[in-house]
């Protein structure tokens, strides 16, 4: 019986007989059973071969062998080699582009590698910072099969160094493969310092024929050593620090304008200023910064109130302004190590930019805008002055060149500085109330706590302002009211705006007039210096006006270039990579290496970014917040007043009838103190009251007391 699936081989033996192929299957015996697939292929009747045209030979096409992982790599080395003295690119999307666009070979392999690499089940942010790791990777494997392809691991390395790393960590890093040595690094800084120069020169010599801003302010090192020696008590380092910034598409502008001087021969001109102050400004400081502001046609840039309030954080990798701190267009002049304490020190200090003039020209008959705080305006008048004088000799001829003028962001950082020290106890029931009674405020705070105190203020000012003002319309002379609108209305807005919006929208006349505006402020303070500063500064605009100089053109032109925020940002780059025993000679070649670099790659996408303290939810919650602290303190003021009303007419009233009668004086005294007592006890049952409603929704809390304004 056949079995399923076979064949009786007998007649497949006959097929096979037939046409002559027998040979061709030697297993066939009669009898035997053979699988079906075997039995057809010898039983089933060939194809009849085609007539019409004679058979084509088969040509195999042979398909594109994709290279080898291992050959991929070898490709990118030779990539990254040829590229080795650019900047390393660290961010995978360029990276890849890169890839792509130098080797076709490789427009699939960083994607490859990815898919190797990453779980599928990763969450899409840890994918994409693995991403980041990846680039890092594909470095170090190049690294080892080429160690001249290293600008990774020097990348590193200079991060390292900065950060207060050990020559022998790095050293011990390297043996690993991961960096570069300790002795590279130097070569490297080394290197870069002995080269700034001649970046300086052509950085001058391209600019030679637009506008340029130079700032000039003093470093210390605040990781000072205190500890005293046989020779000296402390070993702070002080460093004068010179940056350029050029302004595109805006000539120079010459000393030497219709024969008149950009410098004023009376030097500070008293008369130019008071003319200005009677003729234009003197109404303006009738209103309040607030009621002035609300007048004003300008339409300012609209800045994010979470940039805004970052202004003064310094950090590299705060989120919110990194863009700004790469320095585009700045050029660090150079790094002395001096001190800033005397007009000679700013004449050593400007040869730092004098003597790349011998060479280049670039400031002959032309000006140099200097933006300077108060010692940096002072002492280069007091040296211009000197020189107009023919005083001494010793002062270079390229003095004449250098026009000192008011740094914008010194200006905002003293006059905030100020309103918290005046009025720090009001500023610190804001702060135990809105953060808690446990915290505690500096009596100088750090620049950006204050930006924040007072921005709160102000805003949650605006918020109940006109609540406020309805209910004060007969009481407007009340002292205690007059000083705190002076503050929220006035003092406050206008020290956060200087800067943060006038400045920095480049609203020329309104900045100048809210200079006019602050330096009022500071002369009712009694500032020792900010008291002549804006009065030097706007002596000066008002003189250029006078002669049409272009001086004042270029200024409200281009009025945010004029800032000192350049040599700020690079002091605090060169705080934050330096280490605490760094000497002179160790930052001054950081400097250089920042100044080349603008910014570390490494820092950008690999450190932790920082943000803002507060988001905008926060904000808007301790705004309420303050809503209700100025309300109670408003609300205080108005109590007082009427007690004060009421103390009067009752007294009067007591003494009044106290003649018509025998009453014993002595008991009215006693009934007096049994009265304060008990209103003693009123009060302390409302600040009960007040703790209860504390603790519902602050909205809630908020709309009731605006609502019980009406009632007090």
């Amino acid at each position: 019986m056949a079995l399923p699936g076979h064949t009786d081989s007998n007649f497949a033996i006959r097929k096979a007989s037939a046409k002559g192929n027998l040979c061709l299957y030697p297993y066939l015996q009669p009898g035997y059973q053979i699988c079906s697939p075997h039995y057809t292929a010898i039983v089933e009747n060939q194809l009849p071969e085609p007539t019409s045209a004679p058979a084509q030979a088969f040509i195999p096409t042979t398909l594109p062998v994709k290279p080898s992982i291992g050959d991929q790599i070898k490709q990118m080395t030779s990539v990254l080699y040829t590229k080795r003295h650019d900047n390393v690119i660290l961010d995978p999307n360029e990276f890849d582009k890169m890839l792509k666009e130098t080797d076709p070979n490789l427009t699939n392999f960083f994607a490859d590698m990815c898919a190797i690499l990453i779980p599928r089940d990763r969450s899409p942010y840890n994918k994409k910072e693995d991403r980041k790791k990846i680039v890092a990777i594909l470095y170090l494997m190049a690294g080892i099969r080429n160690q001249h392809v290293n600008n990774f691991k020097l990348e590193l390395a200079l991060y390292l160094a900065g950060s207060g790393v050990t020559c022998d960590a790095i050293n011990a890093l390297s043996s690993a493969g991961v960096s570069v040595t300790h002795q590279t690094v130097y070569n490297y800084q080394k290197k870069i310092a002995d080269e700034h120069p001649i970046r300086v020169k052509k950085y001058f010599d391209e600019n030679k024929n637009n506008l340029c801003i130079y700032n000039l302010d003093d470093y210390h090192n605040i990781h000072e050593n205190r500890r005293p020696d046989c020779t000296s008590l402390s070993s702070a380092v002080h460093l004068a620090t010179c940056v350029a910034k050029s302004v595109e598409k805006s000539d120079p502008v010459p000393i030497m304008f219709n024969n008149k001087s950009v410098h004023n021969p009376n030097n500070i001109d008293a008369s130019i200023v008071c003319e200005k102050l009677i003729n234009q400004y003197q109404y303006c400081f009738d209103l309040s910064y607030s009621r002035r502001m609300a007048q004003w046609n300008s339409s300012f840039s609209n800045f994010d109130r979470i940039e805004q309030l970052s202004i003064h954080f310094y950090d590299n990798a705060i989120e919110e302004r990194k863009e700004e701190r790469k320095m585009k267009g700045a050029m660090l002049v150079g790094v002395k190590e001096q001190q800033l304490h005397s007009m000679q020190d700013y004449l050593n200090a400007l040869n730092i930019v004098f003597d790349y003039n011998k060479e280049i020209g670039h400031l002959d008959g032309n000006v140099a805008p200097i933006v300077a705080d108060w010692p940096g305006q002072r002492y280069i008048r007091q040296a211009l002055t000197h020189f107009h004088k023919k005083n001494e000799n010793s002062i270079p001829k390229e003095i004449v060149s250098v026009v000192p003028l008011l740094g914008p962001l010194h200006v905002a950082l003293n006059t905030k500085e100020q309103v918290m020290k005046i009025y720090y106890p009001f500023f610190e029931k804001l702060f135990h109330f809105v953060f808690g009674e446990r915290k505690i405020l500096a009596k100088k705070p750090r620049p950006w706590r204050t930006n924040l105190l007072l921005e709160l203020a102000f805003t949650a000012w605006i918020e109940i302002k006109e609540h406020i003002v309805k209910k004060f319309i007969f009481l407007q002379k009340n002292i205690e009211y007059q000083v705190i609108m002076e503050l929220l209305d006035n003092i406050v807005p206008a020290s956060l705006d200087i800067y943060a919006l006038l400045f920095r929208s480049g609203s020329f006349d309104n900045y100048v007039e809210t200079i006019f505006r602050i330096w009022t402020f500071a002369l009712r303070w009694h500032r020792k210096n900010y008291n002549k500063a804006p009065l030097a500064f706007l002596s000066d605009l008002f003189y250029w006006e006078k002669i049409e100089h272009p001086m004042r053109e270029a200024i409200k032109k281009n009025l945010v270039q004029f800032n000192d925020y350049w040599v700020e940002n690079m002091h605090s780059r060169i705080r934050a990579t330096t280490s605490p025993k760094d000497a002179a000679d160790n930052i001054q070649k950081q400097a250089y290496l920042l100044d080349f670099h603008k910014y570390s790659a490494f820092r950008e996408m690999f450190s932790t970014t920082k943000r803002y303290p507060y988001s905008p939810r926060d904000l808007k919650f301790l705004t309420t917040k303050t809503c209700i602290f100025l309300i109670s303190q408003f609300q205080e003021i108005y109590r007082k007043n009427e007690e004060t009303n009421l103390g009067i007419w009752k007294n009067v009233n007591a003494f009044l009838n106290g003649l018509n009668s025998e009453k014993n004086f002595d008991k009215d005294l006693d009934d007096d103190a049994q009265e304060d007592t008990e209103e003693d006890n009123n009060n302390s049952e409302e600040t009960e009251i007040d703790q209860l409603n504390r603790q519902e929704s602050l909205e809630l809390d908020l709309l009731n007391r605006i609502s019980e304004i009406n009632s007090w």
